[in-house]
């Protein structure tokens, strides 16, 4: 039999309100099982997947409801206000959802809150318009055996924002779910919670509700994140997760905002790592404005695919519909999962605390959790210098500095004899709040602080501390405000006797607190920290020698007892009394050494920790004697300790810095390696200062760094973001050493450079000159779009050792031969280098019949290889190589036609025509970008010999950061700029040309000829139905120009980011800013594809035909959709001359796209598709 402890309405666990329920002793805080015999619903959740019904505020809107409907026009408006003037209508609503298969209704009492009501004069109807809610609801649901949820939404303040008080929102909470229970609702559900601290606040009254009533229901909490990836105010899917799993809520969930598609990720963390059940209820996808209405593209069937996954694979416990969703898309929920076990899921859920922004797991695997030691006004004369004088700035900067040396938490107390803590903490934290992203660990003897503080602090906090110095009462007072806001709680060793000293002490004391913390107040061990006291070990005198040792054995002790709990140091006292580097050492060694022993956290100053490794051996060795209190005849560790820093000044400072021990020519060619900016200008004028040159010092040192450079990326070392930073180093150098240089000749030798006529694609280009330029070359750079003509004036002009030429394109493959022939007519016999991605080796080696001095470099690095050769710095290897041998001809076979089944039907489209789309959510977008092709071919980080734990770590580390920092200022400085020029056209097939009618009167607008495969035989044609083809559904009714034999529907698309990102690159390039230069470009890159990507389900979904996408991102990536689309270029359609058919068919200018005179898209981040909806279109390729 596992022991139980039974919650008693006055059990001190919740401030004397209803209990939450029985639970196992090892795991106090919430049993599913427990909890389901005491509630009907939950007993429902544990046997099956439940359905909820959909959203109610649409369907009011199908209604046309008038003012007299809702008692008036100063009530215009006002849902709740329904419930007393138009019941049937709500009971209307609710009996359509119940027939269509809901189990759960909820009550139409979303903004049934004080402050809601008052923008009509209601608030002091909130209650009752809630009962009435209820009421009507129970009333409809008791005939389908249903249950009713008591819903409530957010209201119209935020209160991490300072838009309203905790009091006033404790209060507008309590009062409506008191008008819930007492009308009789089944469960209270918090829905579309956008704060955090909005939930906890709604919970406590809640539960303040139940008690006055005396009627417990269960609750469910479901939190909105926006397609930004977060809630409103910012804070993540992890962070969310854990403040909720600290409060007593039954079930935690998501709802509204966005479709299933961008909950996918987050409602999968939910499942994998929530001890609740979990709930999901989306928006039937995200809105559009078609007519000055709201319309939803999400189809019921994809609304239930998608909660078949979820139930199926994820294990979710309730599932329904929000915005735009209504009872037909429960109806097919329901149907798909009806019949389907009580979901099964994994629950690991580790101890975490939290900030506004990000959870922080309180348990490191590699390392012990860190609380920045310097936002404490008695330890910290900075901070009570800046807290005195209201510096704001600078407390936020002292807190960032913490969070940058790597606090995982930051300790706060503001408390100082004189002053009023209440005050300084009101001024204080609503800033601390929004601009720290680490938790906080709020530090006061005081719980009138501590309550204010965890009022103003969003999250889960750790609350420091309890302790029985002043008896039960106070510890209790102090656990209960813990565990009623959820917070982790810090409990220090100290009794009515005072400050526990001794190994025994300290194990008695800590025993008897952690009896009381779990039995009577229900904290789980996992949630407790115990502090067993630092003590100063260097004050000379006999009681305090041992006192650092008995803590570890104590720590040690308890570990073995207490399984689970945490343990906490103040590491720095320790060593109170000591000189700063003797201080450094002690408190380095003792928290390793107490590490050892269980510690699982510290309060520490994160940046003044010294690896082991970088201790000198002797320092280490008396350390521990100190630390252990190791006396022998003759020999006193204190005295051995202090004397050792006094002797070894230079060695330890050589030790603590090994870098800066290095000579300065070392210190030059490292930093170009690591890519180390800070300090950089000093090393070079030392250098100088040494007697060396200036070139001495670029050919010497610098180049060296940059070879070293190279030869890591050409064996996989070193990845291309990190060769970008060097050069940014390099680039930096020599500007610094430019001024010391008598004159600047040619370096090491020159090349003209452009990106071919026509093609508009710079970064191949660019980051040939970053690597050229820093290596010594001098590079003509001339940009994009060039001629020959120009290209051969710069060679008259500046004389080079090389020309080359860059193109993306396979139009540009043409362009450089013709641009050889040229050249060949006019005599040049100049070394050309040609790069880009539709280039091969092969095709390269075949140019030499025209012009025999013509090379191929793969990548930047061949290229800088080849000038070597060109230039004689290396020896001719690559320049002297072989042709490969030419491949025999493929065998020519006759062309004949691949059958292609016909399409089931014409899927009709919303309209015919072009429309403009614009002012697009970019986050959304970034929801679609394919990150493979983003990290790895973008951004040149490249998984060759690591294991995929190794990679993934590399992405989490180095490339998701980069990625997540883009999309944040390309949101907040507006340089992406979004629009779609989209439609759709009736065509039909004629022979082998798709013929493209107007829509307005019938005529012929385009005719597109597609090549033919030979021996396959496909063509883009076959998937088109042919002209005057006889009907086979009623298309002869609505599609247009079918007179004209129209018989099928075309999707056009043209999509763009605007000129902005080519700016903002080209102004990074020249600003030497390399690795961001290729980060920025890369980014818009993806996201531009990603917007067609986007695009494309949207024209699926208003074609109807979105019921299949798949349901994973990366399948979508491989086309796990119905149709295909096509850009002109590319295999099926190779022919770049059809975008001005397509730019006559659209008119590409409405969104601020040009066509070159090679028909490519002008500005660079742009893309253009046609789009087909047949079944079996699939991408191929034509001989």
């Amino acid at each position: 039999m596992v022991e139980v402890h039974t919650c008693s309405p006055g059990c001190r666990h919740h401030l004397g309100g209803v209990g939450f329920g029985d639970a196992p002793l090892v795991r106090l805080g919430y049993n599913k099982e427990a909890r389901a015999e005491k509630f009907p619903y939950l007993k429902a959740l544990l046997q099956r997947p439940l359905v909820f019904d959909g959203a109610m505020g649409t369907e009011l809107q199908k209604r046309e409801l008038t003012p007299e409907d809702y008692g008036g026009e100063a009530y215009f408006g006002c849902p709740e206000v329904l419930n007393r003037t138009r019941p049937d209508v709500i009971q209307e609503i609710h009996r359509a959802y119940l027939e269509a298969g809901a189990e759960v209704i909820e009550t139409n009492t979303f903004g049934a809150l004080r402050h809601v009501l008052a923008e009509y004069g209601l608030e002091e109807e909130a209650e009752e318009l809630a009962y009435l809610g209820a009421r009507i609801a129970k009333e409809v649901a008791e005939p389908y055996g249903a249950f009713v949820a008591g819903a409530l939404g957010p209201g119209t303040k935020l209160i991490s924002l300072g838009q309203i008080t905790w009091d006033e929102l404790f209060t507008a909470y309590q009062e409506a779910v008191r008008g819930l229970l007492r009308g009789g609702v089944d469960l209270i559900l918090l829905e579309t919670a956008q704060d955090i601290l909005q939930v906890r606040c709604a919970v406590l009254a809640a539960r303040e509700a139940m008690a006055e009533v005396g009627r417990e229901v269960p609750l469910q909490v479901q939190v909105t994140m926006e397609a930004t990836g977060t809630m409103l105010v910012g804070t993540d899917e992890q962070a969310a997760l854990a403040a909720l799993e600290s409060l007593p809520i039954d079930v935690v969930g998501m709802n509204c905002a966005t479709g299933p598609d961008l909950m996918d990720a987050k409602i999968r963390y939910f499942a994998e790592n929530a001890t609740r059940f979990v709930s999901c209820l989306p928006n039937a996808g995200l809105p559009r404005n078609e007519g000055g209405k709201v319309v939803y593209d999400l189809t019921p069937e994809e609304l239930a695919r998608w909660h078949l996954k979820f139930v199926t694979e994820y294990g979710v416990n309730a599932v329904g519909g929000c915005c735009g969703t209504g009872p037909e898309h429960i109806r097919k929920v329901a149907e798909a999962v009806k019949g389907k076990p009580a979901p099964k899921r994994k629950e690991a859920l580790p101890p975490q605390v939290a900030s506004l922004y990000q959870a922080v797991p309180l348990r490191q695997e590699a390392s012990v959790f860190l609380v920045g030691e310097r936002l404490n006004a008695t330890g910290s004369k900075r901070f009570r210098e800046m807290l005195f004088a209201r510096d704001l700035e600078g407390i936020l900067a002292l807190a960032r500095e913490q969070v940058e040396e790597g606090a995982h938490a930051l300790d706060l107390s503001v408390a100082w004899t004189g002053r009023d803590e209440l005050q300084d903490l009101a001024w204080l934290l609503p800033h601390l709040a929004t601009a720290v992203t680490v938790p906080f660990m709020v530090d006061s003897t005081s719980p009138l602080a501590m309550e204010f503080a965890l009022k103003h602090l969003p999250g889960r906090v750790l609350l420091n501390s309890a302790n029985l110095e002043d008896g039960l009462e106070k510890f209790d007072r102090v656990a209960s405000l813990a565990k009623a806001h959820g917070a982790a709680l810090v409990v220090l060793t100290i009794d009515e006797k005072g400050m526990a000293k001794t190994q025994k002490e300290k194990v008695q004391v800590a025993l008897r607190m952690y009896e009381r913390l779990t039995e009577h107040h229900g904290f789980r061990p996992e949630d407790l920290l115990f502090d067993l006291l630092t003590f100063p070990i260097t004050q000379g005198d006999e009681e305090s020698r041992p006192l650092a040792k008995e803590t570890l054995l104590a720590m040690e002790e308890l570990r073995e007892r207490l399984p689970g709990v945490g343990f906490i140091l103040g590491v720095s006292n320790v060593s109170f009394g000591l000189k700063p580097r003797a201080r450094r050492v002690l408190n380095s060694v003792f928290l390793d050494e107490a590490r050892k022993r269980g510690l699982t956290a510290a309060i520490v100053d994160a940046g003044k920790i010294l690896p082991i490794s970088q201790i000198p051996e002797e320092a280490y060795a008396l350390a521990l004697d100190l630390i252990y209190d190791r006396r022998r005849e003759g020999f006193d560790p204190l005295l051995a300790f202090m004397g050792y820093f006094e002797t070894h000044r230079e060695e330890l400072a050589l030790k603590e810095d090994a870098f800066q021990a290095l000579p300065v020519l070392e210190r030059l060619k490292r930093r170009v390696v690591e890519g180390r900016k800070g300090g950089l200008e000093a090393d070079l004028d030392e250098a100088l200062s040494l007697g060396h040159k200036p070139l001495d010092l670029i050919n010497g040192p610098l180049l060296s760094g940059m070879k070293e450079v190279g030869e890591l990326f050409g064996a996989g070392k070193m990845q291309l973001p990190f060769v970008l930073q060097a050069a940014e180093v390099m680039k930096r150098a020599v500007a610094h050493l430019e001024p010391h240089m008598e004159r600047r000749g040619e370096g090491r030798g020159k090349m003209v450079l452009a990106t071919v006529k026509g093609d508009v694609h710079d970064i191949g280009k660019n980051l040939v000159d970053i690597i050229l330029t820093n290596n010594g070359y001098q590079v003509v750079n001339l940009g994009i779009k060039v001629p020959i003509e120009e290209i051969l004036k710069a060679v008259e002009e500046h004389k080079p050792h090389a020309v080359g030429m860059s193109g993306l394109l396979v139009k540009s493959t043409v362009v450089m031969k013709e641009n050889l022939e040229y050249m060949r007519d006019r005599g040049y016999d100049l070394p050309v280098i040609l790069g880009g991605a539709a280039l091969t080796r092969s095709y390269v080696e075949e140019l030499r019949d025209i012009y025999p001095r013509v090379y191929y470099a793969e990548d930047a690095f061949e290229g800088l290889r080849l000038m070597e050769e060109l230039t004689g710095h290396a020896p001719p290897e690559l320049t002297r190589r072989a042709p490969r041998p030419k491949a025999p001809p493929k065998p020519q076979v006759e062309a004949r036609a691949r059958p292609v089944g016909e399409a089931p039907s014409i899927p009709r489209p919303p309209f015919f025509g072009v429309r403009v789309e614009e002012n697009l959510d970019l986050a959304t977008i970034a929801h679609y970008v394919n990150k493979l092709a983003l990290f790895r071919g973008q951004w040149g980080y490249s998984r060759r010999g690591l294991t995929r734990e190794e990679w993934q770590a590399l992405v989490d580390r180095e490339a998701e950061p980069v990625f997540r920092r883009l999309l944040r200022e390309a949101m907040e400085e507006g340089w992406l700029r979004p629009k779609v020029l989209y439609g759709f056209f009736p065509v039909a097939r004629e022979g082998e040309e798709l013929l493209v009618f107007s829509p307005e009167t019938g005529e012929v607008l385009e005719r597109f000829a597609f090549p033919r495969q030979k021996g396959g035989g496909l063509s883009l044609v076959d998937y088109f139905r042919p002209r005057f083809a006889p009907p086979f559904g009623d298309e002869e009714r609505w599609l247009p120009a079918y007179e004209a034999g129209a018989r099928d529907v075309l999707g056009v698309q043209l999509v763009t980011m605007g000129e902005e990102p080519s700016r903002k690159a080209k102004a990074l390039f020249e600003a030497g800013a390399y690795q961001d230069y290729l980060f920025v470009h890369g980014f818009s890159v993806e996201m531009t594809e990603a917007l067609a990507e986007y695009w494309h389900k949207r024209m699926r979904q208003m074609w109807g035909i979105a019921g299949k996408d798949a349901t994973e991102i990366r399948k979508l990536f491989q086309q796990g959709y119905q149709g295909a689309r096509y850009s002109f270029g590319y295999p099926a359609c190779p022919d770049l001359a059809d975008q001005a058919k397509l730019d006559r068919l659209m008119d590409f200018g409405r969104v601020g796209v040009r066509l070159t005179e090679n028909f490519q898209l002008d500005p660079e981040h742009a893309t253009s598709a046609i789009v087909v909806h047949h079944p079996e279109a699939r991408y191929f390729n034509v001989d």
